[in-house]
């Protein structure tokens, strides 16, 4: 507190860096001490389609807004269809 010296009872305005380690279970604060703030977290939904694999009208590929396929193997229609359902919950 920049070599002040605080009674006991005494209320004095100070930020909480400004009060040493030693003391700090010592002092009472009027209000809650605030702790910064998180930057809110953004949130990116993804779109996820199902791709032809081939010429073949049985198989398919789960793919992302980035073109990027996410399954190994070659889906049933009905399977690819569910795991869309499932990725996007």
């Amino acid at each position: 507190m920049n070599g002040r010296i605080i009674k006991p009872g005494q209320i004095f305005d100070a930020k909480p860096s400004d009060i040493p380690t030693g003391f700090r279970d010592v002092v009472v604060p009027l209000e809650p001490i605030r702790e910064k703030a998180e930057p809110p977290i953004e949130v990116i939904k993804v779109e996820y389609t199902l791709k032809q694999r081939g010429k073949s009208p049985l198989w398919f590929d789960i793919v992302d807004s980035n073109d990027k396929v996410l399954n190994e193997k070659a889906l049933k229609k009905a399977e690819a269809e569910q795991l869309i359902v499932d990725l996007s919950k």
